[in-house]
């Protein structure tokens, strides 16, 4: 287990932001943060909170083609993200797990351009980290 982690939301892809925050609503949640567009990730987005966890609503900037795997493939619901304390600690732990870091750290505008980093599990599960 990584050390001192918490978890922070589900990353949810989609071609129209919009339209699926009207599903989300129907459901009680509500928007938690201004858009925001983050060229470094090729995305735009926001989180949004309600009666489960925190949902990061993201859909592809531009000509960008970040969430195109995903979207293509049906898959919404597509990475789980955490919190933690110490960028490098996180990333050691991740490589003994042998997931495989599909994103270096890199700043990131939804989080004030505190780093992230993403891992693919070796089951296939999206994990990304977010410097606390």
């Amino acid at each position: 287990m990584i050390d001192k982690q918490s978890f922070h939301h589900i990353g949810y892809a989609t071609n129209d932001m919009d339209k699926e925050y009207e599903h989300f609503s129907s459901l009680g949640y509500e928007i938690e943060s201004d858009v925001f567009e983050d060229p470094i990730q090729g995305v735009r987005g926001c989180f949004i909170v309600g009666p489960g966890p925190r949902i990061e609503l993201l859909e592809n900037l531009g000509t960008s083609h970040t969430l195109a795997p995903w979207i293509d493939a049906g898959v919404k619901f597509y990475h789980l993200a955490y919190t933690v304390d110490n960028m490098d600690l996180a990333i050691d732990w991740f490589e003994k797990q042998r997931a495989i870091m599909t994103i270096s750290p890199v700043p990131a505008v939804a989080f004030n351009n505190r780093n992230i980093a993403f891992f693919m599990m070796r089951n296939r599960q999206l994990i990304e980290i977010i410097e606390r």
